[in-house]
């Protein structure tokens, strides 16, 4: 089976099959198991090993390794493809960022009036006594900041408008 997995915007193809799994193309011997039945996992790249956390919000996962908070998707290679050809049509009009997770905004990067590019911090959110930034996923003008510092917001709650 073939998957698409996007960390922190930059997106690496895999390969689970039969005879050998590969990263971007590469072989890759990679094994991940629970260790607590929970959010503690073993992780084995090769002869390397690696504890790792696994939060999971929706269809996004924040995975801390060695210290590092990444934000994971992962999606299979058709669902991906289709996912592709949508957001060509939606580079026009506006977008909504929603916050990924509930938290504290900590910091608002950008004021209306503002042009961003694709991957461009937008704010601060502080979630389970980390701060992740959230990024702009596409170049345009930010239309509206709908939160400030300090304040509270759930998961989906929209955070900023781009146009």
């Amino acid at each position: 089976m073939k998957y698409v997995a996007k960390v922190d915007g930059q997106e690496y193809g895999v390969a689970l099959k039969k005879d050998g799994d590969t990263l971007d193309g590469e072989p890759a011997e990679v094994d991940l198991q629970s260790i607590d039945g929970g959010f503690h996992y073993s992780l084995l790249v090769g002869a390397a090993s690696h504890e790792v956390f696994v939060e999971r919000c929706g269809d996004i996962c924040f995975v801390t390794l060695g210290g590092q908070r990444y934000r994971v998707q992962v999606e299979n290679e058709r669902t991906w493809r289709t996912g592709k050809r949508r957001a060509a049509v939606q580079e026009i009009g506006e977008a909504e960022v929603v916050s990924p997770m509930p938290g504290v905004v900590v910091a608002v990067l950008v004021e209306a009036g503002q042009e961003v590019r694709t991957g461009e911090g937008l704010l601060i959110l502080e979630a389970m006594k980390m701060e992740n930034e959230v990024r702009a996923p596409r170049t345009g003008v930010v239309e509206a900041v709908q939160v400030a510092p300090g304040q509270r917001v759930s998961q989906d709650d929209v955070l900023v408008r781009i146009g």
